[in-house]
């Protein structure tokens, strides 16, 4: 905390004291103001230059994961402790409020924003009843359900005997705590800056063990409705199947019960949900329902695409569906190190943790090439990712002109009492902390430059002729071209690893000039240049 006050004086002496009271914890004022629950009932998330904007400035930062099943097991010891679990917005402790319990969704969205993770991933989760984070498999001979809960979005028949021990699912119902619970969340993210990234689906459900499809809502077993999925994993491919009409009209009733819940938000980014790595067929199925309740509703929504590559391509590149995506998800394919693409088809039933675990692995360079390259395909859309990153990536990201990185986010301490900086946080804070005070309004009006040159990992962020935003991964020196950059710049260093910053160059660089530059050590260093004109 010494050295984030170090950074935040810093900061101040850049750009008033004002300018920082974004960054401090738990100030919920400083973000964007209030506003009537419907007034921008008919406005979606916007977009400019692929960032999120919101009253003019740029949301950027880390989303934290949602946890899709208890974890833990017993007390004081356990599989994992509450250290190592993650919020979930739908999880339900009975009487018990707070961290990784039911959550206080204000306490934690102001604690996601303060400390550099504006975003929430949400998505359905793999159980209901705690009794099954043991991964077994066997049904169950009574209804004597263990808590914390997670509810499903779907409701309960009062027929029946689910394997979980309670009544059957009814596809056709819907749970009012779970949507309530959604769009609770939903409002405070539009009130208060922060980004829910929903997800309808949860694929983990429906491929690898069986322990995770034993309670599913769809499966067989365990509703009213004839879905005709199998009795066991693999059955992502048969969900996906709407040829089915049953299936086909209960996806259908879903997808737009969700979309009625969220009808009065606006920073919302839609998925089709987590790990999908299912058909093409499937994706615009999904995509033609939400455009046909666009049109019924007179309301536009923001849609994400996330998908294998194959279908993330042929999705964006086709003109029906194409200008409708507005953010684009890259967790689905990578490059290796020999610069070949791993990136599995659609519709193979392949594990799609399996697929983005991998992408942890990808260097800084790596990740700068594949984000960069769809920046510059899709300027105006923005591009997730899901990397458990550090620094440098998370930096590597940005400068590519990335607009959030989903990630998990652990607890500092065993059984958390209150909510506090998360574990991870201190790789983006740096920046985070900078973005949101002096570049927030400048983001939108700024993309990835070619402004550098003989720098392997620098890179440049910048709006040409007035800002620029160098990363050194490294101290090696670079060539920074502002020959076509009239007039004078005021300069400054931002040190990540010290959070310090200071004048640069004596604080002027001259533009109308290449300069042959260097970071001032090996550490990674940035160096901000703003026009004085």
């Amino acid at each position: 905390m010494v050295e984030r006050r170090r950074f935040l004086a810093g900061v101040a002496s850049l750009v008033g004291p004002a300018a920082i009271a974004a960054s401090a914890p738990n100030l919920v004022a400083a973000g964007p103001a209030p506003q009537s629950p419907n007034a921008h009932s008919s406005l979606s998330l916007e977009t400019s230059n692929g960032w999120y904007i919101q009253n003019g400035k740029a949301i950027w930062g880390y989303a934290r994961e949602s946890q899709m099943w208890g974890g833990y097991r017993g007390q004081p010891t356990g599989w994992w402790t509450d250290c190592a679990l993650g919020p979930s917005i739908i999880r339900n402790a009975q009487g018990q409020v707070g961290p990784n319990r039911t959550e206080d969704l204000e306490k934690l969205m102001d604690t996601m924003v303060a400390y550099g993770c504006p975003g929430y991933e949400h998505n359905p989760p793999l159980w209901y009843d705690r009794r099954r984070d043991a991964h077994d498999v066997q049904r169950r001979s009574n209804a004597n359900v263990v808590g914390p809960f997670f509810e499903m979005p779907w409701g309960r028949s009062n027929q029946g005997q689910a394997w979980d021990g309670l009544p059957l699912f009814d596809l056709a119902k819907f749970n009012p705590w779970y949507f309530s619970r959604v769009r609770q969340f939903a409002d405070l993210c539009d009130r208060k800056g922060g980004i829910l990234v929903f997800g309808f689906y949860n694929q983990h459900n429906l491929l690898e063990t069986q322990a995770h499809y034993a309670d599913y809502p769809w499966r067989p077993a365990n509703c009213i409705q004839a879905t005709d999925l199998p009795d066991k994993t693999p059955a992502a491919n048969v969900f996906y199947d709407v040829s089915h009409p049953v299936r086909k009209e209960l996806h259908r009733q879903y997808i737009r019960h969700s979309l009625d819940n969220l009808r009065e938000n606006r920073n919302v980014v839609l998925l089709t949900g987590l790990e999908y790595t299912g058909p093409l067929a499937f994706m615009q199925f999904w995509l033609e329902t939400i455009l046909e309740w666009e049109q019924q509703s007179a309301r536009k929504v923001h849609i994400g695409l996330g998908a294998t590559k194959d279908v993330l391509d042929a999705v964006l590149q086709d003109p029906r569906y194409g200008p409708h995506i507005r953010t684009i998800d890259l967790r689905y394919w990578h490059y290796k190190s020999d610069d070949s693409i791993y990136a599995p088809p659609g519709g193979q039933q392949v594990p799609g943790r399996f697929v983005y675990r991998q992408s942890n692995e990808l260097t800084p360079l790596q990740l700068y090439r594949q984000v960069k390259e769809y920046r510059q395909l899709y300027p105006e859309k923005a591009i997730i990712h899901g990397i458990n990153v550090d620094q440098q990536q998370t930096m590597a990201f940005l400068m590519a002109g990335g607009t959030m990185l989903v990630r998990p986010l652990d607890s500092v301490r065993e059984y958390p009492t209150q909510y506090e900086m998360p574990l991870g946080c201190e790789s983006i804070l740096t920046a985070y902390e900078f973005t949101r005070a002096h570049l927030a309004a400048d983001l939108p009006r700024m993309r990835p430059l070619d402004a550098v040159a003989h720098g392997n990992g620098v890179w440049c962020l910048g709006e040409p002729g007035n800002i620029y935003l160098i990363y050194m991964l490294t101290g090696v020196p670079f060539r920074l071209d502002l020959s076509n950059a009239a007039g004078s710049f005021d300069a400054k260093w931002i040190g990540l690893k010290l959070g310090k910053i200071f004048d640069a160059f004596d604080g002027t660089i001259e533009g109308g000039k290449v300069h042959e530059l260097r970071g001032l050590d090996w550490r990674q260093w940035m160096l901000y240049l703003r026009n004085r004109a």
